[in-house]
């Protein structure tokens, strides 16, 4: 009968996705990049962006600090001039 050879089959093709679609999953789960380690040209980009922030960041901070002085100063003379 057809039904006897198709029940015997059924089976065996389920048994066959069931082994490569747990492989599929079980190989790809198992290989853990660390997350830690970073490529070289990862790393050198990152420390490139680094001492260009620093690069951008220490004339941006003395001009503040500048003008913070200039601002103190000035109110240093106000206060100079208010008490005469």
């Amino acid at each position: 009968m057809v039904t006897g050879d198709f029940m015997k089959k059924v089976p065996a093709y389920w048994l066959i996705a069931a082994i490569l679609l747990g492989g599929a999953i079980w190989g790809c789960s198992d290989k853990k990049e660390p997350a830690a380690e970073k490529g070289a040209i990862k790393q050198m980009t990152d420390e490139t962006a680094k001492e260009a922030v620093n690069q951008i960041r220490t004339p941006i901070d003395k001009a503040r600090t500048a003008a913070k002085l200039q601002e103190e100063k000035n109110k240093e003379l106000d206060d100079a001039l208010k008490k005469q």
